[in-house]
């Protein structure tokens, strides 16, 4: 976050406004009812922003300020990109993805513009956030060794423990049927829950402080629980999946010098050692199903998606007594996801696509009919929110006519610049996510990242070859799921030569590698690396991600130029300032090039508008209404020259320099980026080539009734 906050204040006084920017400017500054009057007219879809910026350039009209709303907006997105790692991978998962996301050339264009681009990919973002929260909401990432109270990042498989004050009466065993457990099975510190020794065992028979059951037998573990590596303790022979708990038989007792463990799993025919107090023997265990979805909470390299995994576990029992707390707070993620959503799309309407893409996420994770319920709900209510603002929009599609009918290669531009502008940038991301998407570990970040990338831009190209709309702007909320997908995939190639590494340091001879070098001790087995050696592949992904910002610093710093963007408001109104002299009419062909004196209109403040019927405020309109032609000729009779400030645009028809044609000649003209400036002076009684006065004199408002 604080890196997308420097690259977001970097340059960001550029010195000028482009015409999309112009447009929020005069829209926030007008008074509430202007801008209510007005939005019933044009620029529907942006009603929200302009009313928030209304309250922001309400403390300082700049441009700066305009722009700080949206660099706000990075840094939240940001860091929702690097919680959404953390939450579905690991932390140096997020890191990376969070990083990526702030060098992006893209995301600071929109980062340091002021449109409500970037406001609706942070809510997009935070959207995505809060559906992975509701679906498995106890996936939130902790450090295993930190004795998290929810289940972390490699534990997402565990089911709830019971509290140390809820907890049965019993131990619980954990015996294998026909063979005698070698040495009890130690519970660690922080995790020893009174009555439940083998909480992590799926399909164990778990009993609740209602049920009074002394003790609960626990076969069927498809993973044993791992000893402490301090005690050494062997591990139980893993009993296999179709053969039933027995009861136990008496209870084993720790060998000579070791503590008693509540947790420990008894034994049946053991002898307790010398010196040993013998503990009571546990009673049958009740004849009870194994809970659903108990699974086992051992990690699994390659398993199952975590979101499956978490939503696995078991929801409230039949016939119970109302949802619950826990049924309370999985409806009050589902109205905020549903708000934020909402919020969203009144931002913008076609953030709305999100939906589809997290309608593919959760078919992929495969959720219980309640999550289908709560996320509906919720999506139903948002669509319900926005379809006024849809409906409006669709009147108002007169302003998308400058665009075209898109082709495949404007979808694979789009995807350039959401990938990587530069070639080397793309062409290593493009093969990050294969490897992410084909070799993937963390299957729930791919069920996630993955349609949001791609099933929002193939919905708009869609649409767009209905009713052209496609533009690159209106799908950066799918960027986030770049990322992503480039930092899982950078963290499945960081694994694999962690694994050869460790694998060389163990087989191979004295000296080839050394343990130092490569963080870890001959002896451990291969795979398990120290926190050192996690520290140096997390900051080894950080100095990539720093390598492709400084590889990619070219494009961040014509970003930051005036001439990044479509037209330089500033420099046509300075150049037009020098060139006019007060007094002399101008005229806009079409009305929306006045957005450079609307902008700007300290230099033009000489000019007159004289083909201006109503202002904008007062109209209800962008750039106000212009007269007809006849009403236009009489006011420039008596008139000796006129300025023409058209647009240069191919699918430009100047009708104002037709009208100007007949008792106007073109004297000359200047193209300007963006826009054409021509002078025009009137003809003299002598024919067409002659002048009456070539010369300039000073046009007054009384000669123009």
């Amino acid at each position: 976050m604080a890196v997308m906050l420097c690259l977001g204040l970097w340059g960001l006084d550029r010195g000028t406004m482009w015409r999309d920017e112009a447009a929020t400017y005069q829209m926030a500054r007008r008074t509430l009812p202007q801008i209510r009057e007005t939005l019933g007219t044009v620029d529907a879809v942006h009603g929200l922003y302009y009313l928030l910026m209304h309250l922001v350039l309400a403390l300082r009209p700049s441009e700066v300020t305009m722009r700080l709303p949206s660099v706000l907006a990075a840094v939240a997105a940001t860091g929702l990109v690097a919680a959404l790692g953390c939450r579905l991978a690991r932390p140096r998962v997020g890191l990376w993805a969070g990083l990526l996301y702030a060098v992006t050339p893209v995301v600071t264009h929109y980062a340091q513009e002021g449109r409500s681009y970037a406001l609706v990919a942070a809510g997009a973002a935070g959207a995505t956030y809060l559906l992975a929260g509701a679906i498995a909401p106890g996936s939130a990432c902790a450090s295993p060794d930190r004795g998290a109270s929810g289940p972390a990042c490699r534990d997402a498989r565990a089911p709830a423990r019971t509290p140390p004050d809820r907890g049965a009466s019993g131990p619980a065993s954990c015996t294998s049927p026909d063979r005698g457990a070698s040495g009890p099975v130690r519970t660690p510190p922080d995790r020893g829950a009174s009555g439940q020794a083998c909480r992590d065992a799926p399909g164990s028979a778990r009993t609740s402080p209602d049920r009074g059951a002394p003790g609960s037998a626990c076969g069927d573990a498809l993973s044993p629980a791992r000893p402490l590596p301090d005690r050494g303790a062997p591990s139980p022979v893993r009993t296999p999946p179709d053969r039933d708990a027995r009861p136990p038989g008496p209870a084993a007792t720790p060998g000579p010098g070791a503590a008693p463990n509540p947790g420990a799993t008894p034994n049946p025919g053991a002898a307790p050692g010398p010196g040993a107090t013998p503990a009571p023997a546990a009673g049958p265990a009740p004849d009870t199903a194994p809970e659903p979805g108990a699974r086992s909470a051992v990690p699994v390299r390659g398993a199952a998606p975590r979101l499956a995994r978490a939503l696995s576990a078991p929801g409230p029992a039949p016939g119970s007594a109302g949802p619950g707390p826990r049924g309370r707070t999985a409806g009050w993620r589902w109205a905020a996801y549903g708000s934020v959503v909402a919020v969203t799309a009144l931002l913008h309407v076609f953030a709305v696509l999100m939906l589809a893409a997290h309608a593919l996420t959760l078919c992929l994770a495969r959720p219980p009919r309640r999550v289908w319920r709560g996320w509906g709900t919720a999506a139903a209510g948002a669509v319900a929110a926005v379809l006024p603002l849809a409906a409006l929009a669709r009147r108002q599609s007169a302003q998308l006519a400058w665009m075209r009918h898109p082709t495949p290669g404007r979808l694979w531009a789009a995807a350039e610049d959401f990938v990587g502008p530069s070639a080397l940038v793309l062409a290593v991301s493009l093969l990050l996510i294969v490897v992410a998407v084909a070799r993937s570990r963390w299957r729930s970040l791919t069920a996630v990242a993955l349609p949001l990338v791609c099933v929002p831009p193939v919905l708009l190209f869609a649409l767009a070859l209905y009713r052209p709309c496609f533009h690159e702007r209106y799908l950066l909320f799918a960027l986030a799921g770049v990322p992503l997908l480039a930092a899982a995939g950078a963290d499945r190639l960081a694994d694999a030569v962690t694994d050869r590494l460790v694998g060389a340091v163990k087989n191979g001879p004295t000296g080839v590698v050394t343990d130092r070098l490569v963080g870890t001790v001959r002896n451990r087995p291969a795979g398990v690396v120290t926190d050192r050696h996690r520290a140096l592949v997390a900051a080894a992904g950080v100095l990539a991600v720093g390598g492709a910002f400084v590889w990619q610093l070219p494009l961040h710093q014509w970003e930051r130029q005036p001439l990044s963007r479509q037209d330089d408001l500033a420099a046509l109104a300075a150049t037009l300032g020098r060139l006019t002299r007060p007094g002399e009419p101008v005229l806009y062909d079409p009305p929306k090039e006045r957005r450079i004196a609307i902008a700007y209109p300290r230099p033009l403040a000489g000019l007159r508008d004289i083909a201006l019927k109503t202002p904008g405020p007062a109209s209800g309109t962008l750039y106000g209404i212009d007269v007809g032609p006849a009403e236009l000729l009489r006011r420039l009779d008596g008139a000796r020259s006129a300025w023409l400030i058209a647009a240069d645009e191919p699918e430009a028809h100047p009708a104002k320099a037709a009208t100007l044609t007949g008792p106007f000649r073109l004297a000359y003209a200047l193209c300007l980026p963006g826009v054409r400036l021509e002078r025009y002076v009137r003809v003299g009684p002598e024919g067409p080539g002659g002048v009456t006065d070539d010369h300039w004199r000073p046009w007054s408002p009384n000669s123009v009734p």
